[in-house]
This record gives structure tokens, sequence and C-alpha cells, in this order.
């Protein structure tokens, strides 16, 4: 490599920060593809929608949350590299984990590869999931504290294209879900719950340095490469996950968790706006499998469809078995469920309903 390109590839890879977002945003593109044409009539209503999503969430929730910053209707390559800082929290983690495993790399001196890498699985994850999900509500997982709605329009129009149903309503449901998901992770506790599930995980997972090794000796080569990683977890191509599923478990359950409330605040709200809310919801669930191996990437967790659908049992039978009384509970600090409780909800009572007075 010349002297030159070698600098290029320094400066490149050598922002500062835990993640380089940088690349993220670059990775990102990649994968999204050239920008789309908004209809500006529908992203002027989903804007709207999203404010009188936020009033039916707020009074099917038994707390508050403030409304949205802002409401932005995005095409994929535009939401992907605004959530590139929405998510960048989320693999901060990682980051240390990985440059802990890069020191032995020739340009670790000069290069932060714990950034890099943790990067280029920001910008996987985004680029992957911008032209699929609707928005952060389908990952499941939690974004920055900017409090913004980014809806990708483009999906949600494809949805309403598609669905047996009228278009307004399939806006309408997207609002909803998207404003649902945002509401569950303006409670602190489930954003310190997630941290600390987040970072158990990270902790856990392992660089297979073999692979790694050669990987980054490609990069060297050719700064390009870096769109060629291969970051299959699962097929421990670039990690070793052998140590580190039960963490792993644990993530998914609480992140199905915290999807089935969501969804569960979108029923509540929805069955007094939206007649046909269980055919699109049950369309949308089968188009859109979160355990599909394209949907994973790399080391980032998001939950899958059936831990998602367990979280939304676990709260319908709370509530057919014990009592609305008893469902409020579980949005307590002291009354989410553990990762077991939520396949156990006589369990989850035990612990939390026999000692309470007022159940």
């Amino acid at each position: 490599m010349s002297e030159d390109l070698f600098s290029r590839f320094i400066r490149m890879f050598s922002r500062p920060g835990p993640v380089n977002v940088d690349l993220a945003r670059e990775v990102s593109r990649h994968l999204a593809g050239e920008p789309q044409l908004l209809n500006p009539w529908a992203s002027e209503e989903l804007i709207e929608l999203v404010r009188l999503a936020e009033y039916q969430i707020s009074e099917a929730a038994p707390f508050s949350f403030p409304p949205a910053s802002t409401v932005i209707p995005l095409g994929p390559r535009e939401w992907g590299d605004a959530m590139v800082e929405e998510f960048a929290p989320v693999v901060e983690p990682f980051a240390v984990r990985f440059g802990e495993g890069t020191t032995a790399h020739p340009l670790g001196m000069l290069i932060p590869f714990g950034p890099v890498i943790a990067g280029a699985q920001l910008g996987t994850m985004t680029g992957v999931m911008s032209g699929r999900v609707i928005g952060a509500c389908e990952t499941g997982l939690p974004t920055g504290p900017s409090n913004r709605t980014l809806l990708v329009a483009t999906v949600i129009e494809d949805l309403a294209d598609q669905l047996p149903v009228d278009g307004r309503q399939v806006r309408m449901w997207a609002a909803l879900y998207e404003t649902a998901h945002r509401a569950v992770f303006s409670l602190p506790h489930l954003r310190d719950l997630f941290s600390t599930f987040n970072e158990d995980y990270a902790s856990s997972l392992k660089l297979a340095p073999d692979s790694l090794m050669e990987q980054l000796g490609s990069i060297g080569n050719d700064p390009s490469a870096i769109f060629q990683m291969d970051l299959d977890v699962e097929g421990a191509d670039l990690f070793d996950s052998s140590s580190a599923e039960p963490a792993r478990e644990n993530l998914n359950a609480f992140l199905g968790m915290t999807g089935g409330m969501a969804r569960w605040l979108v029923a509540k709200a929805g069955a007094r706006l939206l007649p046909d809310i269980d055919t699109i919801a049950s369309e949308r669930e089968g188009a859109l499998d979160l355990s599909d191996p394209a949907m994973q990437t790399g080391a980032i967790v998001t939950a899958s469809s059936e831990a998602v659908a367990c979280g939304e049992a676990f709260l319908d039978e709370v509530e057919g078995r014990f009592g609305p009384a008893a469902a409020q509970r579980i949005w307590q600090p002291d009354g989410f469920p553990t990762p077991d409780e939520v396949h156990d909800p006589v369990g989850w009572a035990a612990r939390v309903l026999l000692d309470d007075p007022l159940w």
C-alpha cells in the first residue's frame, strides 16, 4: 500500500469517539442504496398521525411520557444516516470489547480498531434495517436521548399498498407502533435494564482472533474491504459466541418483553381507531421476521419475533388471570419480569403480587 493510500486509510479509521460513526454512515449508505423520493402528502399525514398517536398511547399507557421533540418521515438512506447517531450508544459497550482483541495487529497501535469494528457493526445494522422496518419499533432497540420520532416513510407506503386495508389505517398503525416504542423506553428503569443486559452480552462476546487478523489484513491492503467484513455472529466467522449464549438469550428476552409492551399499547389504543388492526398486525408479523438471518447483523441483538410474541402473551395472561391492576405492576421497576418469569406468569405473580396490599 502506498504511503498516500496508507495516510488516507489512517485518517479514515482514526475518527475520535467510542464508535466510528463516520464509518458507520458510509457502511449504512452502501447498504441502503440511493435516496428515494418521498410522497409529500403521505409524509405530512404521518406527522399529523404521530401527534394523534401520542394522545392515544398516553390514554392507554399507565404512565406519562413526553411528546416527540420532532417527527421526521425519511427514506431508507436518510433513516439509516439518522439512526447511526440514535443507535450509537447501543454499540459502545462492544467497541471496548472489540478493541481488546485487536491490540496484537500491526496497525493496532495506529488505528482504534474497537471503534472501527463497532462502527462497521452499527452501519451494517442501520443499512440492512433501513429498507425493511417502519422505524426503530421494529428493531426493538432504544434510541438515543434526542426523543425524535423517525419513520421510514417509503416502507410504510409500500406496506399501505400491499395490505388489503385502507392505507390511512396502516399509517395510523405505524404511528401508534413507533410512538408506543418510544413511550416504553421513556421509562428510566427500562433504559437502565437494557444497558445492563446489553453490557453483559458485550462483555461475554469474544472476537475470533484468526478470522479477525485475516479480515484486518484485507482492510490494511484495501480499505474498501470493510464493506465485505463477515459480521455473522452465529457463523462465528468474526466472533466466538460460544460463551455468550446465556447473556444473548437474556437480552433477547428483555427486548421481547419491551417489544411486547409496545404492541400491547398499540392494541389497546388501536382498538378504538382501527377496525382492521388485527389484519395489519398479523400480516406485518408474517412478512417481517426479525429471526431471519438476513435481519441479524453481527453482534447487535434485535428482538426475535418469537420473543416479542412471548412478551405480548405475558401481558395478556397477567391481565386476564390477575386483572388490570396486576398488569399495571409490570410497568413499575419492581414489577418488570425477569427473563425466566416472561415464560412463567404465575412465578412472576408469586414474586410481585403476593406481598402487594393493593392487589
